[in-house]
């Protein structure tokens, strides 16, 4: 006769330790999948907005021409998108056509204008479109392309350089249109009554056009314009901008001397460059206001390109309060006896 089978304790023990972490693990990954899910509900429950083509190339425009372009957008999330701000960088502006809220799984459109203006060449603005889609709070658009030229002016400004007291001096333009095949110029204004300006040549269309400073006596920077009008249909009035600086018998860099701001107490120098155009041309004397500048020749050069370097200090007795000093340099010019270079700064 057989012995029955006896189960013993640790046996038992054994069976019920299985089950305890049997159930813990089915537990464990039950809450796992409830979070997992929680997450994938929480992740499509937002807003997101979405931009089929964000980036548009217009090509090729002319310049003073517009550009007009619609972005379409999608809210592809569960909730509701709403369009907070629309921000262009210079040179285009936007604006919201549909309204600034859009539902789940509708559409929305932003038109964008981009003004070329005088700008030429390669350009790409942005537009940044802000919204409560937490993924992409800022979505930046983009808007590029070429601006041309009608009118092919070379050299497209006019440099005269340093030009002595009465001497005359003449540069040449050319101008030719790219679209227009029977292209004029109507009239020709300079903006200064010292310039002139005159069509010297016509050849296959290009114009040649001589400009010339005379009967100019003020000394210093110039600057002005050459206002053309023409038949362009596209550049109908150009404005060709020049430059130079008339010399006399001295020229002085910088223009003005600059301190800046000046804690009280504290010295401080600077230095002024004075040219002599003339060999003949000498510095007599140096006057300064207020009475705490000072002022000392540190060189002093006078064959081949005489000039004087001198050194400007501001004494640390200056009081507190703005700088308005002036340097007097006199002279055996007889067209520039006294120059005038202004001292600006503030003494803290």
């Amino acid at each position: 006769m057989k012995k029955p089978f006896l189960i013993t304790p640790l046996i038992v023990l054994l069976v019920v330790w299985h089950c305890f972490f049997s159930v813990k693990s089915l537990e464990a990954a039950a809450i796992s999948d409830n979070n997992k899910n929680a997450d994938i509900n929480t992740s499509i429950q937002h807003p997101t907005i979405f931009f089929n083509n964000p980036d548009f190339d217009f090509g090729q425009i002319y310049k003073d021409q517009k550009v007009e372009h619609i972005y379409t957008f999608e809210n592809r999330g569960k909730d509701t998108l709403k369009i907070k701000k629309v921000r262009t960088s210079c040179g285009c502006t936007a604006a919201i056509l549909t309204a600034d809220t859009i539902l789940p799984g509708e559409t929305g459109e932003i038109k964008a204008t981009f003004s070329s203006g005088s700008a030429s060449g390669n350009i790409k603005k942005s537009i940044t479109v802000s919204s409560n889609d937490p993924d992409t709070p800022k979505y930046r658009l983009t808007i590029f392309g070429e601006i041309i030229k009608d009118l092919i002016i070379k050299p497209e400004h006019i440099d005269f350089g340093s030009v002595s007291t009465g001497e005359k001096i003449s540069k040449t333009v050319s101008i030719k249109s790219q679209t227009e095949p029977d292209f004029k110029i109507k009239k020709i204004t300079p903006s200064k009554p010292f310039i002139d300006a005159k069509i010297v040549a016509v050849k296959n269309g290009e114009y040649i056009i001589e400009i010339t400073l005379n009967r100019n006596s003020v000394i210093g920077r110039l600057s002005g314009g050459i206002y053309l009008e023409t038949n362009s249909q596209i550049e109908s009035k150009v404005n060709i901008p020049f430059f130079g600086e008339i010399a006399g018998d001295i020229s002085t860099y910088p223009k003005k001397i600059y301190f800046g701001s000046v804690v009280k107490g504290k010295e401080l120098s600077q230095k002024i460059y004075v040219k002599a155009n003339k060999s003949n041309i000498e510095i007599l004397k140096i006057k300064t206001f207020p009475d705490y500048i000072s002022t000392r020749i540190i060189e002093k050069k006078e064959s081949e390109k005489p000039h004087y370097l001198i050194e400007v200090k501001l004494d640390s007795e200056a009081a507190i309060g703005n700088i308005g000093g002036v340097l007097e340099l006199h002279t055996n010019s007889e067209i520039q006896p006294v120059t005038l270079i202004r001292i600006i700064g503030e003494i803290e």
